[in-house]
Formats: C-alpha cells, structure tokens, sequence
C-alpha cells in the first residue's frame, strides 16, 4: 500500500501531521501532545458537549456510541450512553471505543485515565478551539477524523452562509446608532472576554461594538480580567451590559442591577441587562448563529424582530406563528437544559427535542421550543408539533392569555364558545379586553387568521399591556 501524507493546516490548534504508513499520520492536538490516528473512527465517545453537537452535525448519530453526563443538544444525544471522566477506565473499555475525544480541562485533570485509555490502544485526541478561525480548522479535523471532509466543509458553508444573512441585517444598522456593550464573563470575578474569543465574534457579528477591547487574555484562555473600577471607567458609555450564564457564571440580573456601583452604569439606569446562555456564544458549534442571532435581537429588535414577512402569510402556521409572538413579545431564545436533570426534578408534558416532526438544525425550531416552554400552545401531543397546521384563533387566544401578563378583563358573552370549553375562559378574557373582536356576539373560534390579522391581534395586546404597565414576559 502506498504511503500517503497528510496535511492538515491547525495552526492555532497545534495540530500538523507527517507522513505514515497507511492512513496513519501524527497530529498534536490542543494538550500539546503527539498523537497517532488511524481514521476513520467508527466508535466515538465524546466527552465535551461542543465535540457532540459538532458529531452529530456531521451526521455521525450511528458512531457515537457514548457522550458526557451533562448533553442537552441535540436532542438525539440525550439517548445516547452517558461516560464522565471521573468514570473508571474499565467501563469505557467495556464499550469498545476507537476513539475518545476531550478538551485539555480533561487532559490536564485526569492523566492517569487517559493514559490508560491509550495503553488500551483507544484514540484519545484533545480539541478545543479558542477562535472562529481555529473553530473551522477544528470542523475540519473532526471531518478527517471521522472520514466526513465532505460534510465538515459543507458544515462551515453553511454556517458562513448564516452570517451572511446576520451581517446584512446589521449593515441597515447605521454606524452611529451601533450599541456599545460590556460583555461579561464572570461576575464574581469581575471578567470579560479576550477581544480574539468566540463570544466576542458573536458580539459583533451582531452589531455591538465592545467597549472592553483593551481586556487581556487570562493565560492564554478566553477569559479577561477587567475589574470593577475598569468597568465603571466605561459607565457613561454601555448601552447594554450583556452576561454568559453558564457553569461558570450563575448570574442574575437583579445581581447585577444590585451590584455596589453599577448604579452609575448607563444600561443598568436604562434597564439594558440581558442574560445569555453560553451554549449559544462561547462554543465552537453551528449553534452559535442563534446566539449571534438573540444578541442581535437585544441590541436592535426593530431588525432582529422584524415580522413584515410574516404579515404576508395567507394562512399563519404554528410554526410562523411561534416566530411572530416570540419577535413582537421580545422573548428572549431557550436554550436546551440537562434533560435527565429536568425529568428528575418535576414531571413534564415536553422535554426539549422530543418533537419528530420538527427540524432541530434551523432556527423556526429555537422559535418553536421557546414557545412551547413558555406554554403558548395547549394541545401539545406527545412528540409531535404540527408545525405546518393553521393557527386558529382559538390558539391565538389562549396564546395570549398564557403569555401575557393581562389585567383584569370585563365581563363578555360568547355566544359560540361554550362555557364549559376548555377555551372559554381565555377566549372571554381577550375578547373583553378588547385584544381579539367579537362580531354580533362571535367569536368563530376555529377560523384560521392571516399573518396580517394576527399581527394586528398581538400589536393591540402588547400596546394593551405597556399603556397598563404590566409585565408582558
């Protein structure tokens, strides 16, 4: 058999290759360490969610064959074997991988069972990007790794064709009225971000401009040091103060709107603090177009909100219909929690990535999901959507009552609803505030509306609630 050479360009992640017999090439990987690999691996656990989301977006479902204790996406990987590095080497021999894929936090803390994992003859090989160059870079190994080249370059096509998109809607954002954020890391600690990070790409892919651009990398992490006085230094000049929330940050915004000092801060006065999950901004995965996307929406909703396209719908769906109360009611995105955690805590009618009929790779599901949590539709059945099924207004309604804080309403007759109808007491609430209009006593509860119509229905509600002053999320 001839002896092949392959090169693979990693410079960030250290990784580069030599010739070997067969397939077989070197690679250094992110711990620093010389690694051999034979690809294509055919039994893959991953120990680190980013590598899993990635795996899975290759179209790899088959080959994992194990995945971390805390997967929350997609949802095909809460199926899937859970392994942790606190496990015994036994049990992932027992399993027979050909190949294990960490991140150097594991490198570092656990030697002793990676090294017995190698002594087995298991593949273990350290990855984690620190920048959007080096998250191409890291696709593309996984694609060699997994004889996926084809899909991995198809992966970062698409994602680039994502930002397109993002980037257009941010060019009608005038220059002038671009918002200047500080985007926090750590609050305890008083940390940001270093200006070459992940999180920091998605800061201004979507417009915001950071005024922490003088912040130094924490030994060479994406993490930075700022302090508070550093912070306050910039207060007249935030617009927004953006927080990750993650398993390093557990922050809240009254924490933040009570910190000693940050009183003095422009977007704790003007009430411009949001929350983000780091799933969606600080790993290397196609996901983070949906965090560039929500950041987007803090920053300028007239654009990331924008439903016009919606109005023009003949019939709305329920998926069209998910997207347009999230936009117009400015619910922020939800993002997937540890499923089993969840399930063990209280039982629940819906566990996110339970819908079959619902394609988790495009962002109408991140609409759809965090509709459905928040309980705007009531006949969920079982782990299918209907998607493509016309709102009625009936569903309008409860949608309404469910997710808007609305005041008390006035007494109203239906005269075609009956009163025991599981549909009654929020059809007869909107109806007597006015949100949804009877005719001669009406309400026709199974018509289905226009995208027009309910854009109209949910512009009346909102404007509604706000002249109240009530809390619509």
């Amino acid at each position: 058999m001839k002896r092949l050479c392959i090169i693979i360009f990693m410079v960030a992640l250290g990784i580069g290759a030599i010739c070997g017999a067969s397939h077989a090439l070197m690679i250094k990987d992110a711990s620093g360490l010389t690694v051999t690999v034979n690809p294509p691996y055919k039994r893959i656990i991953s120990l680190y969610g980013a590598h899993t989301e990635n795996l899975f977006a290759l179209g790899l479902g088959k080959e994992i064959i194990g995945v971390s204790r805390h997967e929350a996406y997609p949802p095909e990987a809460t199926r899937k074997p859970a392994f942790s590095y606190h496990d015994d080497a036994e049990r992932f021999l027992s399993a027979h991988p050909d190949l294990v894929l960490i991140r150097p936090m594991i490198a570092r803390g656990y030697p002793s069972l990676i090294e017995k994992l190698r002594k087995a003859g298991i593949t273990v090989v350290s990855l984690q990007p620190r920048t959007v160059g080096e998250m191409f870079d890291y696709w593309k190994t996984l694609g060699v790794l997994t004889g996926r080249k084809e899909a991995a370059e198809g992966m970062i096509h698409r994602f680039e064709g994502e930002l397109d998109i993002i980037e257009r809607m941010v060019s009608r954002i005038p220059k002038t009225e671009r918002k200047r954020v500080y985007f926090e890391s750590i609050h305890s600690r008083m940390k940001t971000f270093a200006p070459s990070s992940i999180a920091l790409f998605a800061l201004k892919t979507a417009g915001g401009i950071n005024v922490a651009a003088d912040a130094k990398s924490t030994h060479g992490t994406n993490i930075a040091d700022y302090g508070k006085e550093h912070i306050l230094s910039h207060a007249h000049e935030i617009d927004v103060f953006l927080s990750q929330r993650g398993a390093m940050n557990h922050v809240t915004k009254r924490r933040i709107y009570e910190e000693a000092g940050f009183e003095a801060i422009k977007a704790v006065k003007n009430r411009q603090v949001y929350i983000i999950d780091e799933m969606i901004v600080s790993r290397p995965t196609p996901r983070l177009t949906i965090g560039i996307y929500q950041i987007g929406r803090f920053l300028y909703p007239s654009v990331f909100n924008d439903v016009t396209s919606l109005t023009y719908d003949k019939f709305l769906t329920r998926a069209r219909f998910a997207e347009m109360f999230i936009k117009m009611a400015g619910i922020p995105f939800t993002t997937p929690i540890y499923r089993r955690i969840t399930a063990m805590k209280k039982k629940v009618k819906h566990l996110y990535g339970d819908f079959k009929d619902v394609d988790y790779r495009r962002i109408a599901a991140t609409f759809i999901e965090t509709a459905v949590t928040r309980g705007l539709f009531r006949d969920i059945q079982g782990n299918r959507f209907f998607p493509d099924r016309y709102v009625r207004r009936c569903d309008i309604a409860y949608s309404l009552f469910v997710g808007l804080d609305l005041p008390e309403a006035k007494p109203c007759k239906v005269i075609d609803v009956p009163a025991d109808g599981p549909y009654y007491p929020y059809i007869t609430a909107v109806s007597g505030l006015g949100m949804m209009k009877l005719s001669k006593g009406k309400f026709f509860p199974g018509h289905t509306v226009t995208g027009l119509q309910t854009y109209k229905i949910l512009k009346r509600a909102l404007k509604l609630i706000k002249s109240k002053g009530n809390k619509h999320l």
